[in-house]
């Protein structure tokens, strides 16, 4: 018997850490894909035993461990950290890229 088994609430908040360790890793490896929906998210973490509701999750987002997993659920769609999809940058923000690429790229010549 492990130590964490004696106190039940730690016993959760084991299984959520190590789950979303293992979420983490999937990703990296390619074994889940990043376009999950909310219901794929809480079907993930039932597979694990642990019962998640959506209202859960929004409020576990903003917490370790989600929150360094997890960047925002818009809609139905779950949106990782570092795996958001293309043209997900504000219009300001492209127009500063291209304003700084084109600028190094004068001061090269």
């Amino acid at each position: 018997m492990r130590l964490f088994e004696f106190d039940p609430s730690q016993s959760l908040n084991m299984k959520i850490v190590a789950t979303t360790d293992q979420l983490k890793t999937d990703l990296d490896s390619g074994e889940v894909t990043p376009d999950m929906t909310l219901d794929q998210l809480i079907k993930y973490y039932q597979k694990y035993g642990i019962h998640l509701s959506p209202d859960n999750l929004y409020s576990m987002i903003k917490q370790d461990p989600l929150k360094n997993v997890i960047k925002n659920i818009q809609g139905n769609k779950v949106v990782f950290k570092g795996l958001e999809p293309e043209g997900s940058q504000a219009p300001d923000e492209n127009q500063k890229t291209v304003q700084q690429m084109a600028q190094k790229a004068l001061k090269t010549k």
